[in-house]
């Protein structure tokens, strides 16, 4: 009812409407498809990203540790008695129950995670099987006061703090592909912030230092020699990189002086080249194991700035190790991916306007469901879940016919842009041509015997046989120059130099680049181009040899006419031409007057639109001129 009582050009802007809201929601899904297919590729790069946003955020974590701050500053200053401390524990109660029970702002809240390390701590530390009531009680005054709250808060320092504030490798599609985070470098780099909180707080002389600088020397052998499960999908170009760079930076302020190395890498070497032309000879022989043993021990830490070297290994070791990951296996024994799942509501919205569609197609067209099918056959792509890539076919023709984007405009501004880029080109190469082939017929004596030798050509029309010439004959003359003989023969390096600026301007344009990467496209500017180039060519080349050898029917009356006007105008113009001045003055004047069109209106230009194009073509050529040759002039040449 609806549709009846629409007018038809509304119906038809609601049919375009939702064909373009369709296939922009086919774009998106393709937009998807592409995510995931390069997900695993480049998720080095959304951790990256997913970190630094970590880091400029403030986050629950952070906020939780800021309390833990205040605590602390407040009992430095005043002690348990102060009445602030109250209030500061009961905030730090509350917060507790919200990120570590209630609402955690962990990434993983399993039982590997940094949740799940705090909460044993915590019930470890207070000897409490729950851990809602171990933190309560550890934020309480009696306990910091039974314990010594210095202890406790060196205690949570030392053990919580660092599982707070460490960087948990997980993003939110990673549970698409079944990726985890790899446990052996995330404690690994737990022990690492361990031990920058302690040599910040007591330095390198505390007694904990050493165990903790051991374990770290044994973590270091076990990453190495581990024998690794091909679902540790990427650590064999990770942890080759995290050697290659510790070995890098060890033996570089450690240089081993019995080094063999050939004549010619002895040059390099000697030269401080060989570090940077091939690095990989000087560590070839060199252990990675050694190096990490060097550097987590006292002596090179003391030797060279542990702040120093720790803040080596956060810009240059840590993201390599959060970029291991560990990727889970399906039933089927093939690593995890539910796109399915994600991709699951596309296809049902797809199905349901597919079948929709199908239906309105045969009911309008008086098809079968089988041919409407089939006159819709790119959207099956998009009803099958095994190879969703293919659904770019959809999107393509889907895109193409609702005009998204409307591909008129863009012929129609490739045209002017191209016209415009070499417009002023053009003017320079042709009417420059011609003007200069004017000048060589003038001072050859062309122009003089065009109008006072007589002319005894049977196809001359406007006076008698011994008359000095006429005007017409002049204005013939020139154009005959122009359209039959310079024009002609220059046919081809007209084309040439066209042909060369539209493919150069071609290859300035960024949609031209695009268009070159789709493959019922990349064609299309070229067509374009070369009929471009052949339209204008012509037109300038050959259509002025046409119009003047162009055989019209002639007007008796009006050639009578014209030849008694061109008869009195000769007349009198030669006698007072042949009174005032030499005729090889006026070929100087007339010879220097064209040097100064060239110079004013053929010169090199910086504005490249069309608009000055035409009108130096109006200054150079009068429209007069044009219209004679168009018109009548044309009856009186063929006659």
């Amino acid at each position: 009812m609806l549709s009846k009582k629409l007018p038809k050009s509304h119906r038809s802007r609601l049919l375009l409407l939702s064909e373009r809201i369709m296939a922009l929601l086919i774009l998106a899904n393709v937009m998807l498809i592409i995510f995931d297919i390069t997900y695993i590729k480049i998720r080095h790069w959304y951790l990256k990203i997913d970190l630094y946003l970590q880091k400029i955020t403030d986050t629950p974590q952070k906020k939780y540790l800021q309390k833990v701050d205040n605590l602390q500053e407040e009992l430095e200053k005043n002690g348990l008695e102060s009445p602030k401390v109250e209030n500061l524990l009961d905030d730090l109660r509350i917060s507790s129950f919200e990120i570590f029970i209630n609402r955690p702002p962990f990434k993983v809240i399993d039982n590997y995670g940094n949740l799940a390390k705090i909460r044993q701590i915590f019930t470890t530390h207070t000897r409490r099987e729950s851990f809602s009531q171990a933190v309560q009680m550890f934020w309480d005054e009696n306990y910091l006061e039974t314990q010594g709250w210095q202890s406790q808060l060196a205690f949570f320092n030392q053990k919580i703090r660092p599982l707070i504030l460490l960087y948990e490798p997980k993003l939110q599609y990673d549970l698409i592909k079944g990726i985890e985070p790899f446990r052996d470098s995330q404690n690994y780099l737990i022990a690492v912030s361990e031990l920058k909180i302690l040599l910040e707080k007591k330095g390198l002389e505390a007694e904990e230092t050493e165990p903790l600088l051991k374990e770290l020397r044994g973590r270091s052998t076990e990453l190495i020699d581990k024998d690794y499960d091909f679902q540790i999908v990427n650590q064999i170009l990770v942890l080759t990189q995290i050697k290659y760079r510790m070995k890098q930076h060890i033996y570089s302020q450690i240089p081993d002086s019995n080094m063999s190395l050939t004549p010619t890498l002895q040059i390099l070497q000697s030269l401080n080249l060989l570090q940077y032309l091939a690095p990989e000879i000087l560590l070839a022989d060199k252990s990675s194991k050694i190096a990490f043993n060097t550097f987590w021990s006292r002596q090179y830490l003391e030797r060279y700035q542990w702040e120093e070297e720790l803040d080596f290994f956060s810009e240059n070791i840590q993201f390599l190790m959060h970029s291991f990951y560990f990727r889970d296996l399906g039933k089927d024994g093939e690593f995890v991916d539910r796109f399915w799942l994600v991709d699951l509501p596309w296809m049902i919205i797809f199905w349901i306007e597919f079948i929709g569609r199908t239906l309105l197609i045969s009911c309008r067209s008086n098809l079968s469901l089988w041919g409407a099918v089939k006159k819709r056959w790119y959207d099956v792509f998009l009803l099958q879940p095994w190879l969703p890539s293919l659904r770019i076919i959809t999107v393509f023709i889907r895109l193409q016919k609702v005009k998204l984007p409307d591909m008129k405009h863009f012929y129609t501004n490739i045209r002017f842009q191209l016209i415009g880029s070499f417009a002023q080109e053009i003017i320079q190469v042709v009417v420059g041509g011609s003007i200069n082939q004017l000048q060589n017929n003038i001072s050859q004596g062309s122009l003089k015997k065009a109008i006072f030798e007589s002319k005894n050509k049977s196809d001359k029309v406007g006076v008698d046989k011994n008359d000095y010439g006429n005007i017409q004959e002049i204005i013939n003359n020139i154009l005959e120059v122009t359209a039959c003989r310079v024009l002609p023969e220059i046919y081809p390096d007209i084309e040439d130099f066209l042909r060369y600026q539209v493919e150069k301007s071609m290859q300035q344009l960024s949609i031209y680049r695009r268009l070159q990467k789709i493959p019922f496209l990349r064609r299309l500017p070229d067509k374009i181009a070369n009929n471009l180039v052949i339209q204008i060519s012509s037109t300038v080349a050959t259509s002025p040899q046409k119009v003047y050898q162009t055989d019209v029917p002639p007007d008796p009356v009006s050639i009578k006419l014209r030849q008694k006007l061109v008869k009195q105008f000769t007349t009198k113009f030669l006698s007072e031409l042949q009174e005032k001045q030499t005729f090889e003055e006026i070929e100087i004047l007339m010879i220097n007057w064209l040097e100064e069109i060239k110079n004013s209106y053929v010169k090199p230009s910086n504005q490249t639109n069309l608009q000055p194009a035409e009108t130096t073509i109006g200054k150079i050529i009068p429209t007069e001129v044009i219209e004679l040759k168009n018109g009548d002039g044309s009856n009186i040449e063929s006659r």
